[in-house]
C-alpha cells in the first residue's frame, strides 16, 4: 500500500519507452470492461494489502536518523502510518481524442499521448517509478483477471467488502445530530424553537396564493435599509460602539465589487433603476451582502419584473444558513416582501428533517448533487465520519455499487 500511495506524484517524473510500454498495456487490459460516458471511462477496485513492516522500511536506518527510539517506537508509527491491514483503491482510465489518461482514486497520474510511444533516445525513467508502475500493472492484471473469470461474484464481493468510506450514502440529519451532538453544526440549537417557528410562518405565508414578493419601487437608501436589517438581525455590528449608517455597514460587510451602488443617489427611485438597467456593474457583485466563498456567501439581489421589484434572499450553506434564517425572520417581521431561495431545503435543514449525502472520501463534499437524484433533495454533503462511522453505518442508507461489467 505504501508503494500505491507514494507513488501517485512520481510517474510524470521521468519516461522512458519501457515505461510508455507498460502504461499501453495496462490501458489494453482495463478495455476488457464496459465503458461509459463520453470518454470511454473505465473502473475497477483494487484491494491492496499495507504490507508487512519490512516494506514500510528499515528499523536500524530510522534508530540512526533518530526518528525512533526502540522497536515499539518503529511499530507505532508504521501502524499509525497504516492502521488497516488492507486498503482500497478506485483506478480509472478514459480516453479523448488520441490521450489517454489514468486516474488512482479519482486523481489524474498519467495521460499517455499516442506520439509519445516512440520516445526520444537518452530519457530513462528512475527504477523505484518503473517498480511502483510495475506493482500497480501486476494488481490491475490480477484484478481484471478475477473479474474475467466470474463478473457476478466479483460485484457481489465487491458489494459485501468495499468499506463504506468509499461509498454513497444518506443520513437523515436529526439522526446525525442525535450521534454527533454537539460536535457537529446543531442548527436547531442555534436558533431555538422560537426562531424556528416564527421561519416556518413565513414558509408557509409566502407559499400562500396571497402572498405578494413584489415592491413597487426601490432607491439605493431602501435596499441599503434591508440590508441593515438583516445584518442587525445577527447582531454583526452590537459590540461596534461606532454608529454607521445602512450604507456604511453594507460597504463593511459586502464582497467590495458593488459595481458603483455605492455611488447612486440615495433616495431617487430612477437613480437606482438608471443605475440597474445601465448594466455596468455587470460582472461585479453588488448582490453579495456578506462575502465569502462560492457556496458560502449571502446574497440579497433584487431584480424587476412586471414593472416592479423583487427582493431575493439567498444563502444555504450549512455554515451560513442560521444567519440566513434570522435574516429572513426580520424582513417578513419589518413586513419587506421578499423570496427566500432553497427556502423549504432550509426549512429542512433547520428542523433536521432533511438527508445528509455521505460520498466517497475519495471526494471533496462539496458541488456533489450529481451523485444523488432530485428525489433525494440532498444539498449538505459529508464523508463518512471516522470518529463516529461505527454508529453511522447501521442507521444510514447506502446505495447500491455501480456494477462493473465486461464489454461484449
Amino acid at each position: 500500500m505504501a508503494l500505491i500511495s507514494s507513488g501517485e506524484k512520481m510517474f510524470h517524473e521521468a519516461l522512458d519507452n519501457e515505461i510508455l510500454a507498460i502504461w499501453s498495456d495496462i490501458y489494453k487490459v482495463m478495455s476488457c470492461i464496459k465503458p461509459y460516458g463520453d470518454d470511454e471511462i473505465r473502473s475497477i477496485w483494487l484491494k491492496v494489502s499495507r504490507g508487512s513492516i519490512q516494506d514500510f522500511g528499515d528499523y536500524r536506518e530510522y534508530k540512526r536518523d533518530g526518528e525512533v527510539k526502540t522497536r515499539k517506537e518503529f511499530e507505532q508509527m508504521w501502524l499509525e502510518y497504516y492502521p488497516l491491514e488492507h486498503y482500497w483503491y478506485k483506478f480509472t482510465t478514459s480516453k479523448y481524442r488520441e490521450e489517454k489518461f489514468f486516474y488512482l482514486d479519482s486523481k489524474l497520474i498519467f495521460t499517455l499521448r499516442e506520439q509519445e510511444l516512440t520516445l526520444t533516445p537518452g530519457v530513462y525513467a528512475i527504477d523505484h517509478v518503473r517498480e511502483l508502475l510495475w506493482e500497480l500493472s501486476g494488481l490491475i492484471r490480477e484484478e481484471v483477471a478475477v473479474l474475467k473469470t466470474n463478473t457476478e461474484n466479483w460485484n457481489n464481493n465487491l458489494e459485501k467488502e468495499l468499506p463504506h468510506s468509499k461509498r454513497l450514502g444518506r443520513i437523515r440529519r436529526a439522526d446525525f445530530w442525535k450521534i454527533t451532538g454537539d460536535d457537529c453544526i446543531r442548527l436547531d440549537k442555534k436558533l431555538g424553537k422560537n426562531r424556528i417557528k416564527q421561519f416556518q410562518t413565513y414558509l408557509s405565508d409566502s407559499g400562500s396564493a396571497g402572498y405578494s414578493p413584489f415592491i413597487s419601487s426601490i432607491t439605493a437608501d431602501d435596499f441599503f435599509r434591508f440590508c441593515e436589517i438583516c445584518y442587525d438581525a445577527n447582531g454583526y455590528f452590537k459590540k461596534n460602539k461606532v454608529s454607521r449608517s445602512p450604507r456604511e455597514k453594507y460597504n463593511s460587510m459586502a464582497d467590495g465589487r458593488d459595481g458603483g451602488l455605492l455611488e447612486v443617489t440615495g433616495n431617487s427611485p430612477d437613480a437606482f433603476k438608471d443605475w440597474y438597467h445601465d448594466k455596468k456593474w455587470a460582472g461585479s457583485h453588488p448582490w453579495e451582502i456578506c462575502r465569502g466563498g462560492n457556496s458560502t456567501h449571502i446574497s440579497l439581489q433584487v431584480y424587476p419584473e412586471n414593472g416592479q421589484w423583487k427582493l431575493h434572499l439567498a444563502g444555504s450553506s450549512v455554515i451560513r444558513v442560521t444567519e440566513t434564517v434570522k435574516m429572513a425572520n426580520a424582513l417578513y417581521n419589518s413586513q419587506i416582501p421578499f423570496m427566500l431561495s432553497d427556502a423549504e431545503a432550509i426549512g429542512r435543514m433547520v428542523t433536521g428533517t432533511d438527508f445528509i449525502g455521505i460520498v466517497p472520501d475519495i471526494v471533496f463534499p462539496r458541488y456533489c448533487h450529481s451523485f444523488f437524484s432530485k428525489e433525494d433533495r440532498i444539498n449538505d454533503f459529508m464523508n463518512l465520519p471516522d470518529k463516529y462511522k461505527e454508529q453511522i453505518i447501521p442507521i444510514a442508507t447506502w446505495y447500491p455499487l455501480e456494477k462493473v461489467e465486461l464489454d461484449k
